[in-house]
């Protein structure tokens, strides 16, 4: 607040009536249309108001909080325009931010400023294009002392005072929001570039419509939903249907070439081949999610139109936030020729005819029998492990690193193959792994691999220890990240 302001402000709190503008001019001593323009802020600021009576206007001091205080409390940078962006208002944040606060600069005019942020060319578009009816948001970059900084600035209309409408131009500094995007944004393509490749079959599935279809089942007085579903199995063939298969992961897309990429039709295209079982297995799965469980394991048997039989054992996992089930990851696997194996042990020994056909008799011991014969078998459990802890504790070793050879990540089988403790390979070069004699060799070679995207070549890795490993170097995919830097990942395996 300038000095004319302050002065007419004291004047107005000492009168106990209301004073006239050549009145207010001639006991403050100063110019008449001075006197009329600093009123205009103060009243828009809502430190005094205006009676009109007839072409005479006269002022008073306001009790009220005024709108300047209220906008000074902010921490956000606040201007308030004119439609005429000329400035009417800047709060103590942006007095402070721009280093104004000894600065008038009511009356001025933006586009003829140079404010950083608000004078930068897309704030000027944003301006000419503004419409009284929306707020419109623009996220900007700003480095000061050396740091970026990010900013989401609002164009708004704001009434400050009856009769009139001003603009309000408000940035707020979202750095701390912003990163955590970015970084999600990465973290996101990393994790996605390992669902597709990894070596189970791995559906990416929103069962968010069947928790709203169980939801008004309990709303309508069903309480016992295994109950309602056996005996109304549309309603069961209706929460199939209602499953939105997102994404597969190339192992899966094995499994569906007829689909041409139509993802979401695949429950569609199963339900012809389901069995009594299977139908029965998904069921109970509807009804473990829907009541908080964050995994489920079930069988499955489908029966395709030539009458072969395949086994299945699936796995669901739930990660989505508050349970609400919009994504639900399920792999499966194949294990046709273990349970068919399992059937020729049993009729090939005449001690076990009577079990067998015990188990073919009643389905609940034929789950017992195919869920222990799955237990037995260390490959499959290793395989459902290999999904359960995909990102941290996959037994393959790992490694990602960037356009600068410098390594990104690795996993902890790549620590323990190499004799590194936990994260000290994170940071360091690349060429750390190879042998003194073979460090430039093996580092062109690995360049040369990743820009064409071969696939495999042989690399000496040296353990702590001194001792040294051949592997198969395995390149899986490059990628961009947000922030520009190409990154490469490979998988690698023991030469024996």
């Amino acid at each position: 607040m300038d000095f004319e302001q302050k002065k007419i402000l004291s004047l107005l709190s000492s009168e106990p009536r209301p004073l006239m503008i050549t009145e207010i001019a001639s006991l403050c001593a100063i110019n008449r249309h001075t006197v009329a323009r600093k009123l205009d802020t103060l009243e828009l600021l809502g430190r005094v108001r205006k009676i009109e009576i007839g072409n005479a206007k006269k002022y008073y001091i306001t009790k009220a909080i005024s709108v300047s205080s209220l906008i000074d409390i902010s921490s956000d940078l606040i201007l308030v325009l004119n439609e005429n962006w000329e400035i009417q208002y800047i709060n103590l944040a942006a007095q402070q931010h721009f280093n104004l606060s000894e600065h008038i600069m009511n009356g001025k005019k933006l586009d003829l400023l140079h404010l950083e942020i608000f004078s930068s060319p897309e704030i000027m578009n944003g301006l000419k294009e503004f419409s009284f009816q929306k707020v419109s948001k623009i996220k900007l970059p700003q480095i000061k002392n050396g740091t970026e900084q990010w900013y989401e600035i609002s164009i708004m209309n704001i009434s400050l005072r009856p009769g009139s409408i001003s603009i309000a131009v408000i940035a707020s500094n979202i750095t701390e929001k912003y990163l955590i995007e970015q970084k999600l944004i990465e973290n996101e393509a990393k994790f996605r570039s390992l669902f597709d490749y990894a070596p189970i079959p791995i559906n990416e599935s929103d069962y968010s419509r069947v928790k709203n279809y169980l939801d008004e089942l309990k709303k309508n007085g069903i309480v016992d939903l295994k109950s309602y579903f056996d005996q109304n199995p549309e309603s069961l063939k209706t929460c199939l249907l209602l499953i939105t298969v997102m994404n597969i992961n190339k192992q899966s897309q094995k499994d569906y070439p007829v689909m041409n990429g139509e993802n979401v039709r695949i429950m569609e295209y199963l339900l012809p081949f389901f069995t009594k079982e299977t139908w029965e297995s998904y069921r109970n799965h509807f009804i473990a999610l829907y009541e908080g469980s964050e995994s489920f394991r079930f069988t499955t048997t489908l029966v395709n139109p030539k009458g072969t039989t395949r086994y299945y054992i699936n796995y669901i996992s739930v990660a989505s936030p508050f349970h609400d089930l919009s994504r639900v990851y399920v792999s499966y696997l194949d294990i046709t020729e273990h349970y068919n194996n399992h059937l020729h042990v049993l009729r090939t020994n005449k001690d076990l005819i009577s079990v067998t056909e015990e188990i073919i008799a009643h389905d609940s011991e034929i789950q017992n029998q195919i869920n222990k014969l799955i237990s037995g078998h260390k490959d499959v459990e290793k395989l459902n492990s290999l999904y359960i802890q995909l990102l941290n504790t996959i037994k393959t070793p790992m490694i990602i690193w960037d356009s600068s050879l410098v390594v990104v990540w690795v996993n902890n089988a790549l620590n323990e193959f190499c004799g590194y403790a936990d994260s000290c390979l994170i940071g360091q070069p690349l060429k750390l792994l190879f042998p003194e004699d073979l460090k430039s060799k093996q580092v062109d070679l690995i360049s040369i691999s990743s820009c064409n995207s071969d696939k495999d070549c042989m690399i000496s890795l040296l353990h702590q220890s001194g001792s040294i490993k051949n592997v198969n170097w395995s390149f899986v995919k490059k990628i961009m990240t947000s922030d520009g830097v190409v990154k490469y990942a490979a998988t690698m395996s023991e030469l024996l």
